[in-house]
């Protein structure tokens, strides 16, 4: 365990410095998980389409927002402590919505979400949500669209929106003015009407691109950023079948986006290596024995590999991630005879687990909550000071037991590709102060710490290497540890008034 003095004014001062590093991956096998029962709750409302999960209301505990494409309705459903659901709050959506996106519109802290849908050239944008409705508003789209997302393209501070079309074969990027509205769309020709889009860094210049692949097309296909807000001219990268639904991650940890692609006509999982240029080449394929829709991907097992989980038609499955890029085979975690639709995996009360939230028939949500239990020696506590998505979360990949050189410490729910700093030592806090008057509740009392530099992932995960010395005079011995972060004023939800955060306590106490 380190133990290099070093304050915690220093620390927090240090977290704008350039160049810094993250954790690698954690080691040692993770039990598999029984999820067992799902814990449902309505949505108020039919024809379930899509759901975003976010702490919309700035409790600290994950909520879910569920577009309806027949209802024309979309839905709040509050999260609750016990990771269950309330009943959803239902306002007036476009006609046949089925295209949702969550992102900071304005400049009030508090997360806004996008729904549109095939048949109108409209969105509704609703605008901070308050206790029991949601305030709408229309924005103006070229098409009728088939999937969106929120990003800051042109790196301007404020959201853009970019959407694929459901009628046309196009492209568009819609530039955020940073008070709700959006500027006139930039387009882009495509060579099919895509059906699937993630925008993410594809090439790594640090800026994001588009990828949209179709159910006929055998490929995918690269809209890059030009660094002047449009798009670069399309690449390709070919793929053996065609895509239904995509996910990415850095499965293999090189630094490098990859690509999990589905070919529903094989029923098959296609894993695509990034090569960092902007191109991606099939680095093998998993057989999953059914119809798969919808892709996520995330650390259920807490080992510091990512997992692909899979929805099928009746089923939420996974394949545990192996050394490199690999994968082991399709497992099915639960079975609904409502049907699975949509889902997401996310660390939805901040205890450092990561559980499953899917679409369950057509009017329902479903949560797996996830069973693992804390290894020997690991303890979480205190809420730290919440962001957008909740409690930041701290767990780790085993026990911390006398030479263990894999034991690592793991993040959820941080700012997506963020800075922060690790702090651990002691004394605990447990119940949290804010000693500098930053707006920040911290867990571990300024004293003697030891501090380094960490960046989180695009999932808001970062995992954080402490190998355990070979040294049976440690044990017993508690270390302390809470990780700090720093989000752009404008996209975060904490209540810093500079745009910290902070992580739940973590305790790790040396096991022989």
């Amino acid at each position: 365990m380190r133990f290099s003095p070093v304050g915690l004014g220093t620390a927090l001062c240090a977290v704008g410095a350039v160049g810094c590093s993250g954790g690698g991956g954690g080691s040692g096998a993770a039990p598999r998980l029984d999820f067992g029962p799902a814990v449902t709750a309505s949505t108020g409302a039919a024809g379930a389409r899509d759901l975003r999960v976010a702490d919309f209301d700035r409790d600290g505990i994950q909520d879910v927002m569920v577009v309806h494409d027949v209802s024309a309705k979309f839905a709040w459903l509050r999260g609750r402590s016990d990771r269950t659901l309330d009943n959803g709050v239902v306002a007036d959506a476009p006609l046949l919505s089925h295209a949702l996106a969550v992102g900071h519109i304005d400049a009030d802290r508090r997360l806004d979400l996008m729904v549109a849908g095939p048949s109108a050239a409209s969105a509704r944008l609703a605008l901070a949500p308050g206790a029991a409705t949601l305030a709408t508003a229309s924005v103006a789209l070229p098409w009728p669209v088939q999937a969106m997302e929120l990003v800051d393209w042109d790196a301007d501070g404020a959201l853009d929106l970019v959407a694929v079309s459901a009628t046309v074969p196009d492209a568009a990027l819609l530039r955020g003015n940073g008070s709700g509205g959006f500027n006139a769309p930039t387009m882009a020709a495509l060579p099919y009407l895509a059906n699937a889009l993630e925008v993410f860094d594809a090439d790594g210049d640090q800026r994001p691109d588009l990828l949209v692949a179709a159910f006929g097309a055998a490929r995918l296909d690269l809209l890059a950023n030009n660094g002047t807000g449009g798009f670069r001219a399309l690449r390709t990268s070919l793929t053996p079948a065609l895509s239904s639904a995509m996910a990415v991650g850095d499965m293999d940890r090189d630094g490098n986006a990859d690509v999990l692609a589905l070919d529903a006509s094989r029923q098959r999982l296609m894993v695509l290596r990034g090569t960092g240029t902007g191109s991606f080449v099939l680095a093998g394929e998993r057989a999953l024995g059914a119809v798969a829709h919808h892709l996520a991907v995330h650390d259920l097992d807490g080992d510091g590999r990512l997992d692909v989980v899979v929805a099928t038609n009746t089923s939420v499955g996974i394949c545990y991630g192996a050394a490199g890029i690999e994968f082991g085979p399709f497992t099915a975690l639960h079975r609904d005879p409502r049907g699975v639709g949509a889902l997401a995996a996310a660390d939805l009360d901040g205890d450092g687990r990561v559980d499953l939230v899917y679409l369950s028939g057509s009017d329902r949500v479903g949560v797996l909550r996830n069973p693992q239990r804390a290894p020997a020696g690991v303890a979480n506590f205190g809420e730290g000071t919440a962001d957008c998505r909740g409690r930041i979360g701290m767990w780790a990949n085993g026990a911390p037991r006398v030479g263990n050189a894999g034991y690592a410490y793991l993040t959820t729910n941080a700012p997506p590709s963020a800075v922060g700093v690790l702090l651990q030592g002691g004394p605990p806090d447990f119940g949290g102060s804010d000693p500098f008057g930053l707006g920040l509740r911290l867990h571990l009392s300024p004293g003697v710490l030891s501090s380094r530099l960490v960046v989180s992932d695009p999932l808001g995960r970062a995992v954080h290497p402490e190998p355990v010395p070979a040294n049976s005079g440690l044990v017993g011995l508690t270390v302390y540890v809470q990780s700090l972060w720093v989000s752009a004023p404008r996209w975060t939800c904490s209540t810093s008034p500079a745009g910290y955060a902070s992580s739940v306590l973590l305790a790790s106490t040396v096991q022989s």
